[in-house]
């Protein structure tokens, strides 16, 4: 075989978990890697893509606050080598838009707690209690991570403590507010960051609801030049040790001989022809998800035990999205907040299901603006974003991209006018702003990234995927392990932080420590 074709480590993906994996043990291991795309760009969710003048992230808006001496933080300045600079989002940087009023949430867990008292003062006990038990759920979900990964003989007793308080930080979201909440409204308004993890209140873990709530209590950052800029710091590291990326590069199967992963078969992806090629290694890692790893990576006649399992938990939520192009900048309209979710009620359940979304009258939607966060775009730019059941666009399916019916564009525009309409209510003057309009269904998702049903995330954070006990770095099949969001939780830091816990079991027992140490070590990565 020839020699380029030989590697250290093999990752499956591109996104921020591989990355981060990549440039872990690129720099403190010195390994050559692989990392292999499907898609035409590195990246996967932290992409860019333009269109004219306009530039747009396909799935970083924003991240919480990672920085201030924090693990998460240093992380980001390791793989990027500290060059990879944020900027905190202008304040208020949450606006929460109700038919009867607007919340708008600052970066100050003191003061988002005030506000929320001083509207409701009844439920002023409550709402100390929730903030408490916001911080002790993030706390357990600090020790289930570590159990992601860690071995043995230190994640028992782990599971043993977190297992006394598992009741209430596994409840259903809604069970939680029923029981210490009495007021509607604030129910509701306390779940507006929702879509932030795919379900709503009713379906999702009180634990995902924690995590975002505390990842986003002090307000939120923006990466400086976009979300592109990530890859681009992170692959010369990769590169200056041998290692390649390679895009337009589907990974079809996983190469095991005698229950050992080897290398994977790749189909290369090129306009004027298309061919198979192999590589090896004797790590080999996967970044595209639990349920894609499992169903349709690892050989069939290679027993996977928890398989059923694994198909039965993954509930996938799905979304359009809207990617616009203004003509001037809406803080005329009087739009100060970057981020704006946008409701006609009080039902996010109705809101998840926004049945009314493919005849044009949408019930909800997530609106964000680039000017308040990347100050050197060359113009500006918005995002809205619509949850929508893959059902209503299943019949295309099997249509190729560009080529569908009418029927189906004409249901796009459709979408788009309805998005933009719903907007213009609530900020009058945003539609004569529109200069240009595109609009990604669940099947572009599909399309690009190859999740089931173009799903936005891993798999669904319900409390039935943290009682897992498989969903960890370590596969069935030796030298093949999991990386990115469904060993840690939903969205880009936490993709991130799965990619640190793979690095961590790659490098022995006590990984993590030795890897925390070096990123510690090197003032640079502060």
């Amino acid at each position: 075989m020839a020699n380029n074709n030989h590697y250290d480590i093999i990752i499956i993906g591109s996104g921020i978990g591989a990355l981060t994996l990549a440039g872990i043990v690129a720099r403190v291991n010195k390994k050559k890697v692989l990392i292999l795309e499907r898609h035409s760009k590195i990246g996967g969710y932290t992409h860019s893509f333009s269109r004219k003048k306009y530039k747009w992230d396909v799935g970083l808006h924003y991240i919480g606050t990672i920085f201030e001496g924090r693990l998460t933080g240093r992380v980001f300045n390791f793989i990027t080598n500290g060059k990879l600079k944020w900027q905190k989002i202008l304040e208020p940087f949450e606006a929460f838009v109700y038919p009867d009023f607007t919340f708008k949430q600052f970066g100050d867990k003191k003061k988002f707690k005030r506000d929320l008292i001083n509207l409701f003062p009844e439920e002023k006990k409550a709402i100390e209690m929730y903030f408490r038990d916001i911080r002790s759920a993030y706390r357990w979900f600090l020790i289930y991570f570590l159990c992601r990964f860690m071995p043995a003989f230190l994640t028992i007793p782990l599971e043993l403590i977190n297992k006394l308080f598992q009741k209430k930080i596994l409840m259903i979201t809604s069970d939680y507010l029923d029981k210490y909440f009495k007021d509607r409204k604030l129910k509701s308004l306390l779940t507006s960051q929702w879509g932030n993890y795919g379900l709503p209140p009713s379906r999702s873990a009180f634990l995902i609801h924690a995590i975002v709530v505390n990842h986003f209590v002090n307000g939120g950052y923006y990466p400086k030049g976009g979300s592109e800029e990530i890859a681009n710091n992170i692959v010369p590291a990769i590169e200056a040790n041998g290692g390649r990326c390679l895009v337009n590069h589907e990974v079809s199967q996983l190469i095991v001989d005698n229950n050992r992963a080897v290398g994977v078969l790749v189909n290369v992806l090129k306009k004027s022809k298309s061919y198979t090629e192999r590589y090896y290694a004797p790590v080999v890692v996967s970044n595209i998800g639990a349920y894609n790893t499992y169903t349709k990576l690892i050989p069939k006649d290679v027993p996977i035990p928890f398989i059923n399992k694994c198909i039965k938990i993954n509930n996938t939520s799905t979304c359009v999205a809207l990617h616009v192009g203004l003509k001037d900048d809406v803080k005329s309209l009087g739009i100060k907040s970057t981020n704006h979710w946008i409701y006609d009620s009080y039902d996010h359940d109705r809101h998840y299901s926004n049945s009314t979304l493919v005849e044009g009258n949408p019930s909800a939607c997530y609106l964000s603006f680039i000017f308040h966060k990347d100050l050197k775009a060359k113009a500006n730019t918005a995002v809205i974003i619509a949850y929508v059941y893959y059902s209503k666009f299943k019949k295309w399916k099997h249509q190729s991209s560009g080529k569908r019916d009418k029927e189906y564009y004409e249901l796009k525009d459709k979408i788009s006018t309805g998005l933009i309409n719903f907007v213009d209510r609530r900020y009058p003057g945003f539609r004569n702003m529109v200069d240009h309009a595109e609009l990604s269904t669940p099947l572009t998702s599909e399309h690009f990234t190859a999740h089931p049903e173009g799903a936005m995330y891993g798999l669904p954070a319900t409390p039935e995927r943290y009682r897992q006990k498989w969903l960890k770095v370590k596969t069935p099949v030796k030298g093949f392990y999991l990386t990115g969001t469904d060993i840690s939780a939903l969205g880009i830091v936490p993709s991130m932080m799965g990619g640190l816990a793979t690095a961590s079991y790659l490098n022995g027992p006590f990984g993590f420590f030795k890897l925390v140490r070096e990123m510690k070590r090197n003032k640079t990565y502060s």
